[in-house]
């Protein structure tokens, strides 16, 4: 992670592929001064420590938790404009974290109502059922804000968010920059953060959802998250000078998945959508067939592998090197952080030793630096923070 930049975590194909896990080990590793996101409710991001304690975090960063689990660690929390979220979830997640002291949210960051839900999962004209949405409720209040609706309130309109707004909850990082920069603490958010990296402040961004997704460029319109995906746009979310974009973390898994089509009494009544020309839909027997997962934990797949916010077994594909390249190339990634490499070969599981991945995994890995001619840093071998093993020095 390059010190004194905005790195991002991005996601390279359509989701769930572990952002959260690779985020907070980053955090945890690099110990960033700022951690930010702009997540809505239609993603869900999990942190598990070595101990098995678990975060799932739908509205803040996955590595806020650090500051409970790490005593000696406490970054600040940053929630761009572009970010949308339930009231309560919003407010649940500050205080688990413990991290009311240490966040700032954007004043024109949105808060989605039921309201919102409700249109997105019924029947009407609002409804994004037939596309298999996560029908949380994301693009119905993004439509309103786009449209300026008369009513909306932002974050800035709520009396339990006030003291997180940019002029009211500083933090000790904000209070060093108030004594160096007159007018610091009035200046808008955006303003502060450029301030902040023009003087060595480091900030890890955790993008959200994934690139295939991308409303502009993912892979298949409709069937698509309502708003940018890629990393520029996460620098642009956030209102950071170019200059200042440092690694770009791009995170793939090597069976990559789409969300579980909706099925009413027996009926599909919602299509996730289609894939790459170079892609097959195969089944999560095939997955555990090929990397020899032994039999209790295959017979689980079918409880693991639903996605964070639908609770949905995913659809799951054969690797695509046209939809990794594709990633590579618009995010302008600089490292590629492959998770669940178990999936590739079962013996790895857990492994946090690079050396003794086995000749399948590296294999793979090969295979993935030949397609984007990036070096794969980081390899998941698991979902806690201790299962991740650094590939290459540099890292």
């Amino acid at each position: 992670m390059l010190a004194g930049k905005y790195n991002v975590v991005t996601d390279g194909m359509w989701g769930s592929c572990g952002k959260g896990a690779i985020a907070t080990y980053l955090a945890l590793r690099h110990r960033p001064d700022i951690i930010s996101t702009t997540n809505m409710p239609n993603a869900g991001h999990t942190a598990v420590f070595e101990d098995e304690r678990k975060f799932i975090a739908k509205a803040i960063p996955s590595g806020s938790i650090l500051n409970q689990w790490i005593p000696e660690y406490h970054p600040h929390i940053v929630i761009g404009a572009t970010a949308a979220f339930h009231l309560g979830q919003m407010l649940k997640e500050i205080d688990e974290c413990n991290v009311g002291h240490a966040i700032t949210i954007h004043p024109r960051a949105g808060v989605v109502t039921d309201d919102h839900k409700a249109a997105e999962g019924g029947e009407g004209s609002n409804s994004t059922k037939h596309l298999a949405s996560t029908m949380q409720g994301s693009g119905a209040f993004l439509s309103d804000k786009i449209m300026r609706k008369p009513g909306l309130r932002l974050a800035r309109d709520y009396e339990d968010l006030k003291y997180f707004m940019p002029e009211n909850n500083m933090g000790a990082l904000y209070s060093q920059a108030t004594r160096k920069f007159p007018g610091f603490g009035q200046m808008p958010l955006h303003r502060q953060l450029n301030l902040l990296l023009s003087q060595g402040t480091t900030i890890l961004h955790e993008g959200s959802q994934g690139f295939s997704l991308d409303i502009n460029h993912g892979s298949h319109y409709p069937y698509c998250t309502s708003r940018g995906t890629t990393a520029v746009n996460n620098l642009a979310d956030m209102g950071i000078a170019p200059q200042f974009l440092g690694d770009v973390y791009l995170v793939i898994r090597p069976y990559p998945i789409r969300v579980g089509n909706v099925v009413e009494n027996g009926v599909e009544v919602g299509n996730s959508g289609g894939c790459y020309d170079d892609h097959e839909e195969i089944t999560w027997d095939r997955v555990a067939e090929e990397s020899g997962m032994p039999e209790k934990v295959a017979q689980k797949l079918f409880s693991t592998e639903l996605t964070t916010v639908t609770k949905r077994l995913r659809r799951v594909y054969s690797f695509s090197p046209t939809q990794v390249a594709e990633a590579a190339a618009v995010n302008g990634a600089t490292k590629i952080a492959l998770n669940f490499a178990n999936y590739i070969d079962w013996s790895c599981y857990g492994c946090n030793d690079a050396a003794s991945l086995p000749p399948k995994v590296m294999q793979f890995i090969r295979k993935i630096e030949n397609i984007t001619g990036l070096p794969v840093t980081h390899v998941g071998t698991g979902p806690r923070t201790d299962q991740v093993c650094i590939t290459r020095a540099w890292a």
